[in-house]
């Protein structure tokens, strides 16, 4: 990784008038932004609410600017130097890429001035594992309850920084920044389509740069509507995780081995992003019954009302549940996340177009299943909300977690009111499908950022009525996430790319990132929030496609 050379410049610089700031001017050898210049001619002025994405909860504005200079160190308390180590090594790298400053990571229990300091505990409880405390004084302390905490209030610091002419300026005061919300999502169709393992840790980059802390990956899925044709042997289909125990599994066109997985994570661990894997059951499975087509459900493909689906497994035979739990044994060690995404969505048996009734309760005893093995091993379950749709007397175990991504499969007010907890996925809101035929469009090509800016809030699943929308402050309601699907690469003849995926999830980042830690709308029209999104870009060390931002309307 490349370090460029220190700039010249002091540390610890006081507040002074006009008449030294030539001098200052001339030691930076750049020219100093308008704000900072008022802030340092105008001492008794209170510095306003800097602007970063997403907002902050709380400032209280001092009087003058902080300037980072050359004898400026990182310092971690001694006693929080293991928990804090990954919250340094990323503030250091990113520092560096902002601006220029290769600062020494040491520890020690202050800070000198001029210093940034890094430390946990307090009393501020209220904080949660994510907030911070930040004192912009002599020094810049950064302090939180948990590492996730103070790596978020280096993403402040460095956005502050990034938005300054001279990347050298804080103004003086003291935020207390927390979120509104506990999930704050983004999921990648990989299944569909893969992505490089250097896309990916971009994308965690990215992420941590706007707040959002839940990276779900799809693993596997296949062409819209492939198990239902004649040649479903010859459909394509994908498994994207790789490993040795399921020779010909992984597929050909790109995958991702234990190592991948482990080099990501790592990764996101520093940055506070939490990689969610999502491994799709019993429906979206054509790469299943490809590899093993005894799991496929029996009957032959046709054009009667009652095709049979082959991308569905067959939930009556005891093979299906050996080889998932072979599956899972494999590859839930290959994660750290507390969450595992089953899919459980779309488990369409004998139509194409409805569920049949017969499935209802052997799907739910499925779910059961699954939901009781991974607990067994550690781990809670979310999955794709179908309740609705799959109604029978059988009860899904409580300690699901629903995705509410489609309204008439699951309501979300009767999901939370029969005590499931949600997190809004709405495809109507939240959902990227890239190429989706305008004629035909059910989902959006690309996210109306104005309206979910302007208008949306995490309890609204439907911009039209109220009858699906939670009441703001819902116990059961976690928290949101958007989705980019790639159902149409290739269906259209059009093969989409990573700039064409990234074009789309751009300018929904920073406006779903604003949405879901800082609740209520910024302060800042659309327009002028947009406008410093461009600013800030992707965040520091990114090397995503340059693209210009592609956004929508319903």
């Amino acid at each position: 990784m490349k370090r460029s050379a220190v700039l010249a410049a002091t540390i610890g610089t006081p507040v002074v008038l006009l008449g030294a700031l030539a001098a200052i001017v001339t030691m930076t050898a750049r020219v100093l932004p308008r704000s900072t210049v008022s802030e340092l001619a105008t001492p008794a002025a209170v510095n306003a609410m800097p602007h970063v994405i997403p907002s902050l909860r709380e400032w209280h504005g001092g009087h003058g600017a902080f300037m980072l200079g050359a004898a400026a160190r990182i310092v971690v308390a001694p006693t929080y130097a293991t928990a804090l180590s990954g919250a340094a090594r990323a503030f250091h790298a990113d520092l560096v890429a902002v601006t220029g400053h290769d600062l020494p990571v040491t520890a020690a229990t202050a800070p000198r001035a001029g210093d940034f300091f890094l430390t946990l505990g307090g009393d501020d409880k209220g904080l949660g594992a994510e907030g911070y405390r930040l004192t912009v004084g002599d020094s810049v302390i950064i302090q939180a309850n948990a590492s996730n905490g103070a790596l978020y209030g280096t993403r402040t610091v460095l956005q502050i920084l990034a938005g300054d002419t001279t990347h050298a300026y804080l103004p003086r005061g003291t935020a207390r920044d927390y979120p509104a919300y506990a999930v704050r999502g983004f999921m990648l169709d990989v299944g569909r389509k893969y992505f490089p393992l250097a896309f990916l840790e971009d994308y965690v980059r990215f992420m941590a740069w706007y707040k959002l802390n839940d990276f779900q990956l799809h693993f596997n899925d296949n062409a819209v509507d492939a198990g239902t044709k004649t040649d479903w042997m010859h459909e394509y289909a994908a498994f994207r995780l790789n490993s040795p125990r399921f020779p010909g599994l992984a597929a050909r066109d790109g995958s991702y081995t234990e190592a991948d997985m482990r080099a990501l994570q790592d990764l996101a661990r520093e940055y506070a992003v939490t990689i969610t894997p999502e491994i799709d059951a019993p429906a979206h499975d054509l790469a299943f019954t490809q590899y093993n087509p005894s799991l496929a459900i029996s009957g032959t493909p046709g054009t009667s009302a009652k095709d049979v689906n082959k991308e569905c497994l067959d939930l009556g035979n005891p093979a299906t549940y050996t080889f998932l739990n072979s599956i899972w044994d494999t590859f839930l060690p290959w994660f750290d996340a507390h969450e595992i995404q089953i899919g459980a969505d779309e488990y369409f048996t004998h139509s194409t177009t409805q569920p049949d009734p017969r499935d209802a309760k052997v799907y739910r005893l499925f779910v059961n299943q699954y939901v009781g093995y991974l607990s067994a091993r550690g781990k809670g379950v979310r999955m794709w909300g179908s309740l609705d749709k799959m109604a029978s007397g059988v009860v899904v175990d409580h300690r699901a977690t629903m995705d509410i991504w489609d309204n008439g499969w699951a309501n979300p007010v009767t999901t939370a009111r029969a005590g499931y907890d949600v997190i809004n996925a709405s495809g109507h809101l939240l959902y990227i499908v890239p190429n989706y035929p305008a004629s035909q469009r059910f989902y959006p090509d690309a996210l109306d950022t104005a309206y979910l800016y302007t208008h949306w809030e995490p309890p609204i699943f439907d911009a039209s009525t109220t009858a699906y929308n939670l009441a703001v402050g819902d116990p059961h309601l976690l928290g949101g996430m958007f989705a980019e699907w790639n159902d149409m690469n290739d269906i259209t003849g059009y093969t989409i790319t990573d700039a064409d995926v990234h074009a789309r999830v751009k300018p929904a980042m920073p406006v779903i990132g604003q949405k879901l830690w800082s609740g209520a709308p910024a302060s800042l029209s659309y327009t002028a929030f947009m406008a410093l999104a461009g600013q800030l870009g992707d965040g520091p060390e990114t090397h995503l496609p340059m693209v210009a931002p592609i956004t929508s309307s319903p």
